[in-house]
């Protein structure tokens, strides 16, 4: 704040009348001369005073830090990113006057959270509220590094693994969840506000049959044909990572499946698995 705006500030307040602006250039002064690093504005800044080093540290109790580390558990069972990123961040300024070590680190203690580049997730949270379509660079947990475009619908935060993805849609995979911490950059908006038609994709497939039909069926999917060897299904799917997961829990009942596509991407997919073990 310039003191003109400290000054605006003492006038609101009627026990603070008898201030001056020479008793604010005084507690200034004395703020310096007890070690307090206070740069004085210029121009560019509107003259306000930036304050650089508090040299005052502080220490809590056992309680107190059980009252502050309950409150960063409570804000996580909400699982909502914003509350977490906002707790984080005053966190992170009371850590600065901490004595302990110990403490600050249990403070900033966050989990995965923390590997996500908050300003990109504060701008695809933008996104996500107008639905618009962008162009992100993203790095698969596999390592494949490539651009993609999607329409942004929400991010979530996973529980399960402590997490947080982009769930969003494109048309070249249908439904997707994107690891916030694995997006890169926010290379371009497409079309604010778009409007997307969604329609699901078809895939047919063939399983065994002595194998429980109801696991491998849901309301999306029809049984076109049961045979005396195979029963065949068609699949309708949003999510082409969820129709893969779907067949690959058949495990070796299953017996074809009828997409190309498809069918190339859980070969491969086994095809690294067995890498792994061999």
């Amino acid at each position: 704040m310039s003191k003109a705006q400290i000054m605006e500030e003492i006038s609101k307040n009627p026990n603070l009348k008898e201030v001056t602006a020479d008793t604010v250039t005084l507690d200034i002064n004395t703020l310096k001369s007890a070690g307090f690093e206070i740069i004085s504005g210029n121009k560019s800044n509107n003259y306000c005073y930036e304050l650089k080093l508090i040299p005052i540290k502080i220490k809590f109790t056992k309680k107190e830090m059980r009252v502050l580390l309950g409150t960063k558990k409570a804000l996580f069972q909400f699982m909502d990113f914003r509350y977490i990123i906002s707790l984080y961040e005053v966190f992170e300024k009371i850590s600065k006057l901490i004595e302990s070590d110990e403490q600050a680190e249990s403070l900033l203690n966050f989990g995965n959270i923390l590997r996500t580049n908050f300003k990109i997730l504060k701008e695809l949270d933008v996104h996500c509220k107008h639905k618009n379509e962008i162009v992100v660079f993203y790095a698969s947990p596999s390592g494949k590094k490539r651009e993609m475009t999607l329409r942004c619908e929400k991010i979530e935060y996973s529980k399960k693994n402590d997490k947080l993805y982009l769930w969003g849609f494109c048309e070249q995979y249908g439904i997707v969840y994107l690891r916030t911490d694995h997006i890169k950059k926010i290379v371009k908006i497409s079309k604010v506000n778009s409007q997307l038609d969604i329609k699901p994709r078809e895939c047919l497939y063939k399983i065994s049959n002595d194998y429980s039909v109801p696991v491998g069926i849901n309301k999306d999917a029809k049984i076109l044909k049961i045979e005396k060897d195979y029963v065949l299904i068609r699949q309708e799917y949003l999510s082409e990572f969820n129709l893969i997961q779907k067949i690959l829990s058949c495990g070796s009942n299953l017996i074809e499946i009828q997409n190309e596509d498809i069918n190339r991407k859980v070969l491969k997919i086994i095809q690294d698995v067995r890498g792994m073990y061999s």
